[in-house]
């Protein structure tokens, strides 16, 4: 029969083996984490990684940052080394190396002398058995360590090692410096530093380290529950995903070839949320698996250096195995106070009978996770006087859906009525009497179903812009507006201060002339941190504020330079570029953000890229740059660098002519101040004319925007009228 390998050399291979290059440690380097492998690994691990840029450990992931990317300035894994020797001399008693005799050259050992810790050949037993002064050594035969011996092959501690600068032993701990020293280094290089003799500190350390390990000990046990519960999860999860799976095959097997699709996709549906789930799962349980894991391996690793590591060692390595174990009691714990499964195995299918089975198949089978479901643009835009659809789609169990619509305009609600199609399948329909915001609220048995409140943003086409609905006063001579992220409106009043209104109409603050010398203030955009960028036509610069008012930056001269402005009129801001209608020098100025210039387009004349008098600006959110080109009696269209892509308008009075375009804005359509006559003319962005509105109901028109709720302003003479 075969002699089987022993156990205690089996265990101990495994503990000299590196688990990156799988085979005997060679200089093992100990990592932060407290695992180990060789110093040729570790380097190659991090030269995977950009230079001072961590690499996570292959045992925990832990990200580890290689000091100077030198694995020398890591703690060398001293007691690995002699676990290697142990491991060596094992092999050899139990005959899995040819043993030589380590007392003289050339002779084959039979015999171990436990004392000694060295291999004998028989003439060396004799002598050594021989001298008085080996009397009490005992020796034992090869086939005496092979019958169970082999475990008591230890190894005495090491002597201290002796100081490099002193040749003496390194028998003190200085715990100001965290090193070993000699007696010579207490006088010289440490004097007055907190030390004490290895021999003397060394209990207390291991007695710091035991109670260190308790607290990460005491997690053991929720972790593992962790781990159980989440398998538990995922082992119920499958069960449903394959019930579901036999459920949607019998429902499915009568309606053949029509409902093929359909079935390929519930299953491919039901499968993916399973999947999603049972991923999620699988991360949390990885993860959970790698805490348990990296806990144990700490543990086990303090465990080891307590019974392995010599005085020297422990003491040198305790702060970085303490600071470890404490960082793991923490980082731990949080995972095993919140042990449940990130994901709830309550998903199934639904399948609502209908006798259209092409509109089965396309709206009626849905996989779902037991909660209500909401389909239809409805739940998102809706239209003034306009009906408005959607489905709610319940299991069997539930009651029947609730629906009220409110406005965040004017606060007024709907109640809303639920018909049930089939089973379980309700239609809601809704016509919205306001334009703007509006919430719509849908529940369930009481219970608001997942994404409600429903953002709804009811638009009023332009066609339907006849009459003002508000005026805003008291404004001497307004002329541009732009809207800030809190819905704010800022106006300049071209003889006066910069005007900031709230979204009822009531001046909130101001940015004043009088303290920043305005003249005559005319453009006025806001970039994405809310700053405010203003023009002075008669100052020919513009000026940059923040939101509070304060000045940033101010730019520009006059002139025709890349430096200079010549009435610079309309200003709008994309990303990280600002625009200026240049007016007198028939360009648009493009800067950046902090006002220093980039570029112009444009230049005097009737062609396209060329201008006359450009009075304003504006660019839409697919970068395209809108540009009033006032005396040729057109918008220019182009793109953010100028190249020309189309030309809104002609001359003329007619539906779709233009006269002196002042202002633009641009949201789904373009909106124009048609000055020359009296009117805001509206189009589609490829230039197609919609409408035009505001004819005796303004007069002296410049400046327009447009609020998050459709809400159009318009400037008029000493005022701002919305639409």
């Amino acid at each position: 029969m075969a002699e089987g390998p022993d156990p205690v050399v089996a265990d101990l291979e495994q503990e000299v083996t590196c688990g990156i290059c799988h085979d005997r440690y060679q200089e093992p380097k100990l990592l932060p984490c407290c695992h180990y492998y060789c110093k040729q690994c570790i380097l190659t691990l991090s030269s995977r990684y950009p230079p001072n840029q961590p690499f996570p450990c292959p045992d925990c992931r832990e990200p580890t940052l290689l000091p100077d990317n030198n694995p020398d300035r890591l703690t060398t894994a001293f007691f690995i080394n002699r676990m290697k020797a142990l491991h060596s001399r094992m092999e050899k008693a139990h005959g899995k190396l040819e043993t030589t005799c380590e007392m003289c050259p050339g002779g084959k050992a039979t015999a171990f002398c436990r004392q000694c810790v060295q291999f004998m050949c028989e003439k060396c037993v004799e002598s050594h058995q021989r001298m008085k002064m080996f009397a009490t050594h005992i020796v034992s035969t090869l086939e005496e360590l092979k019958q169970g011996g082999v475990k008591e092959l230890t190894f005495e501690n090491p002597p201290p090692p002796k100081c490099e600068d002193h040749e003496e032993p390194k028998k003190i701990f200085c715990f100001d410096c965290n090193k070993l020293i000699c007696r010579d280094c207490i006088v010289i290089e440490h004097a007055g530093h907190n030390y004490e003799f290895v021999k003397k500190a060394a209990p207390t350390t291991r007695k710091k380290l035991t109670e260190h390990l308790s607290p990460l000990k005491n997690l053991l046990p929720d972790l593992s529950t962790a781990v159980n519960q989440v398998k538990g999860t995922k082992q119920n999860i499958q069960a449903q995903k394959e019930l579901t799976e036999r459920q949607v095959n019998t429902k499915f097997q009568e309606l053949h070839d029509i409902l093929d699709q359909c079935k390929i996709r519930v299953l491919r549906e039901s499968s993916a949320l399973a999947d999603s789930k049972m991923e999620k799962l699988t991360v949390q349980e990885k993860g959970l698996d790698l805490s348990l894991g990296t806990a144990q391996s700490l543990i086990d690793f303090v465990e080891r250096t307590l019974e392995n590591a010599s005085d020297e060692e422990l003491i040198t390595m305790q702060e970085q195995v303490v600071s470890r174990i404490d960082a793991e009691v923490v980082k731990r714990g949080k995972e095993a106070a919140n042990p449940d499964p990130v994901e709830k195995d309550d998903f199934g299918v639904e399948v609502f009978v209908c006798e259209d089975l092409k509109k089965l198949c396309e709206n009626n089978v849905i996989v779902h996770e037991g909660k209500p479901i909401v389909k239809g643009d409805g739940i998102k835009t809706a239209e003034v006087d306009k009906c408005a659809r959607l489905n709610v789609y319940i299991s069997s169990k539930q009651g029947k859906p609730q629906a009220v619509l409110k406005s965040l305009v004017d606060q007024s609600t709907q109640q809303l009525q639920a018909v049930p199609l089939m089973g379980g399948v309700y239609s809601v329909e809704y016509t919205p009497r306001v334009r703007g915001r509006h919430h719509l609220l849908i529940s369930v048995d009481d219970q608001p179903i997942p994404g409600s409140p429903f953002s709804v943003f009811v638009k009023i086409p332009p066609t339907k812009l006849d009459k003002p609905v508000k005026e805003i006063k008291g404004i001497n001579i307004p002329v541009y507006m732009a809207f800030n992220s809190s819905e704010e409106l800022i106006v300049t009043d071209h003889s006066g201060d910069i005007l900031v209104f709230d979204k009822k109409g009531k001046q909130i603050r101001s940015i004043s002339k009088s303290k920043h010398g305005f003249v005559g203030i005319s453009g006025v955009a806001v970039d994405k941190e809310d700053n405010i960028y203003v023009c002075d036509s008669i100052k020919r610069c513009v000026y940059k504020f923040n939101k509070r008012g304060d000045l940033l930056k101010r730019f520009g001269t006059i002139g025709s330079g890349p430096k200079e402005l010549n009435y610079p009129r309309g200003i709008a801001v994309a990303g990280d570029q600002v625009f200026v209608c240049d007016h007198n020098n028939h360009r648009v100025q493009v800067l950046t953000t902090e006002l220093e210039p980039v570029k112009q387009i444009g230049s005097e004349g009737t062609g396209n890229e060329h201008f006359n008098l450009p009075q304003d600006v504006a660019v839409d959110n697919e970068q395209m740059m809108y540009v009033t080109d006032c005396y040729n009696h057109r918008v220019q269209v182009l793109t953010m660098d100028g190249r020309f892509i189309r030309s809104i308008g002609k001359k003329g009075n007619g539906q779709g002519d233009l006269s002196r375009p002042y202002g633009v804005c641009v949201t789904g359509f373009v909106y124009v101040i048609d000055d020359g006559n009296k009117r805001v003319s509206v189009f589609t962005k490829d230039g197609q004319f919609v409408t035009s509105f505001g004819n005796g109901h303004i007069t002296d028109l410049y400046g327009v925007a447009v609020d998050s709720d459709g809400f159009v302003y318009v400037r008029s003479h000493g005022s701002v009228v919305i639409f």
